[in-house]
């Protein structure tokens, strides 16, 4: 009977698909036909493969340079010189947005200090600050990537935990979102393959706010096995990151270089042992290979005998070089961290410092535009799970409490800069003392860290008290 009923679902699947039906995504997953509902969702597999070809240098378009055909001899294999550009501008752009963690301050400073330190200790186990950096470094490579919250039960004590994956086509994944037309995500899916019991099984993962939708099938089956259940959260439990290729604008020129390398190489290895040309008559005299050494003589005017020296053109390369290598970095906004130009900067710091690099904070505030609205998602995100699924005891708290971020100076001598300038605003009654610890950051319990501090305060006075009664009684 199963049978029988797999097969009419087919068949009416195809008749309704055949004829135009149009049909709503949980209208297709009613019916069963998750391939037609998957149809629904956006598709940038074309653009995700081609930024992933770019960043791998073994698929570089130098690679596929042809040897060169020689008569009755085997080809001459070129050179094939790629290099690792879109790497180093990826990893540039990653250090200037996140290489400090995130700050995270609670604007209630004397309120809901338990959920903030429940909420800090989530991202510690949840690996926040990695898994971020991960990601980033992902959408930057792929341009896409997407951190699922995965929710599940320990089976040893029963409680709910989370656990974060990434999620990319560089790791077997391909990623469906369906925005609406405001560009809010409604819906998310996510495809990957098993083997299980010896048999390929293709999965496809549908996250709503409402439900959780797995659906599986062998293979070479046409029917999908679907499992719905409610989603604990509320929320789609996916942070979506999308942006260009950090290398964007710059593919061709990235191209030219490796290509002139390639070619410097061939050049080189053309020209690497002596070639003579030599007139038919100083051709006798060398003959004999028992000679260490000769003289030659040339006995007529037409006789040749000279080095054939490599073609240089060393200033036209060396120029054109440098040109490459400077619009490559203009071109993606990438600073140059090599050593002659950091040896360039000598001690700089604070605001001269930021000049010097100031094509690495436009990409960054250029990038903050798409991740400072992610991550403030995903906050809310992680307040939802904690308050509905692992911290339902601090739900309340969790609710009220106003929590911001911002991202933190990739330089750490601009995060002392701005402690010292905390200190002294607190030195000089400018700021109270709640005020100061909150901005500072560093305390995970602030309210016990200040209650330490007034401690300290509090002894320290006493004592000097005692001193200066000792000695007035002397």
């Amino acid at each position: 009977m199963e049978y029988f009923g797999n097969l009419w679902k087919t068949i009416k699947n195809i008749s309704l698909n055949a004829i135009g039906v149009k049909r709503t995504l949980d209208e297709l997953i009613r019916d069963g036909d998750v391939s037609k509902a998957m149809t629904l969702f956006q598709n940038r597999d074309n653009e995700v493969d081609q930024a992933i070809m770019e960043y791998n240098p073994e698929t570089h378009e130098v690679m596929f340079r042809k040897n060169k055909i020689r008569k009755n001899r085997e080809p001459y294999k070129v050179e094939k010189l790629p290099r690792a550009w879109q790497r180093h501008i990826n990893e540039v752009a990653l250090y200037f947005l996140l290489a400090n963690p995130i700050k995270w301050s609670k604007e209630d400073v004397n309120r809901y200090e338990d959920a903030f330190t429940a909420y800090n200790k989530f991202l510690a186990s949840t690996r926040f600050n990695t898994t971020m950096r991960q990601a980033k470094r992902i959408a930057g490579a792929e341009t896409e990537c997407a951190k699922l919250y995965h929710i599940y039960r320990n089976e040893e004590t029963f409680a709910p935990e989370v656990k974060v994956v990434l999620l990319a086509r560089s790791l077997g994944h391909t990623l469906r979102p369906m925005f609406d037309q405001y560009h809010n995500l409604i819906a998310f899916g996510y495809g990957y393959y098993l083997r299980e019991n010896g048999v390929t099984i293709e999965h496809f993962d549908i996250q709503t706010s409402a439900n959780i939708i797995k659906c599986k099938r062998s293979f070479r089956s046409l029917n999908w096995d679907i499992e719905t259940t409610p989603n604990p959260s509320g929320k789609i439990n996916v942070i979506y990151y999308r942006q260009e290729k950090e290398w964007d604008g710059a593919e061709l020129r990235i191209n030219r270089d490796e290509m002139i390398d390639s070619k410097a190489a061939d050049v080189n290895n053309y020209f690497a042992d002596p070639i003579v040309k030599i007139s038919a008559d100083i051709y006798d005299s060398l003959v004999d290979p028992e000679m260490v050494g000769k003289v030659l003589q040339c006995d007529g005017e037409n006789s040749v005998f000279e080095y054939v020296t490599p073609p240089t053109a060393s200033d036209m390369k060396e120029g054109e070089k440098k040109v490459l290598k400077e619009s490559i970095h203009q071109d993606t906004m990438t600073p140059k961290f090599d050593y002659e130009s950091m040896l360039g900067l000598g001690t700089l710091s604070g605001d001269a410092l930021k000049r010097a690099m100031i094509l690495g904070y436009m990409k960054r505030q250029n990038r903050m535009e798409i991740y400072d609205e992610l991550v403030d998602r995903e906050k809310n995100l992680i307040i939802a799970i904690m308050a509905n699924v692992t911290h339902v005891h601090l739900r309340d708290s969790l609710l009220k409490m106003q929590i911001t971020h911002e991202f933190a100076e990739p330089f750490n001598e601009d995060v002392q800069q701005q402690w010292s300038a905390i200190g002294s605003l607190y030195r000089d009654g400018v700021i109270s003392l709640e005020t100061a610890i909150q901005k500072l950051g560093l305390a995970p319990d602030r309210e016990n860290e200040i209650q330490r501090i007034k401690l300290e305060r509090s002894t320290s006075s006493s004592i000097q008290e005692n001193i200066t009664v000792s000695e007035t009684e002397k």
